[in-house]
C-alpha cells in the first residue's frame, strides 16, 4: 500500500499519543475546580522510542518490515491518575499554570507532527505526479 513505511507509522501514533494527551490536560483544566480530583497524565514516548530501536536493530524484509510498522502502531499510551502529590487540601492536585504550559506545548507538538505528515504527503504527490502540477 502506498505509504505503509516507518516514518508514516511513527507520525500516526505520535500524533494518536499527543491527541490523547491534549485531551487529558483540557480534561485536568476543566476540572480544576473539582474537590478529590486527581490529574490524568499521558506518556507514550518511551514506548514509541522503544519500537522505533526494534525497527533499527532488524533486517528488512518484507516481513520485518510489516511486523515492525504494525508494532509502532500499537505502541502503548499510557493513561494514569497522578496521586503522587495534592495542591490543596480538598485533594485537587491540578496546577493550572503548570496544564496551561503542558497543553500549549502538546498543541505546538501536535501542529508540528501534522506538518511534517502534510509534507510527506506532499512529496509522495510530486513523485507520483513526475513533478507536475
Amino acid at each position: 500500500m502506498i505509504g505503509d513505511s516507518y516514518a508514516l507509522a511513527i507520525l500516526q501514533r505520535a500524533m494518536d499519543g499527543t491527541w490523547q494527551k491534549q485531551r487529558a490536560i483540557a480534561n485536568n483544566i476543566a476540572n480544576q475546580e473539582t474537590p478529590g480530583y486527581k490529574a490524568v497524565r499521558v506518556s507514550f514516548e518511551e514506548s514509541l522510542q522503544s519500537e522505533v530501536a526494534k525497527i533499527q536493530e532488524s533486517a528488512a524484509s518484507a516481513r520485518e518490515i510489516k511486523r515492525g510498522i504494525s508494532d509502532v502502531l500499537q505502541a502503548e499510551i499510557k493513561v494514569q491518575k497522578d496521586y503522587s502529590t495534592s495542591e490543596r487540601l480538598d485533594g485537587n492536585n491540578v496546577n493550572a499554570d503548570v496544564e496551561n504550559i503542558e497543553m500549549a506545548r502538546t498543541q505546538i507538538q501536535y501542529q508540528y507532527l501534522t506538518r511534517s505528515m502534510t509534507d510527506m504527503f506532499s512529496r509522495m504527490r510530486y513523485a507520483i505526479s513526475e513533478g507536475k502540477k
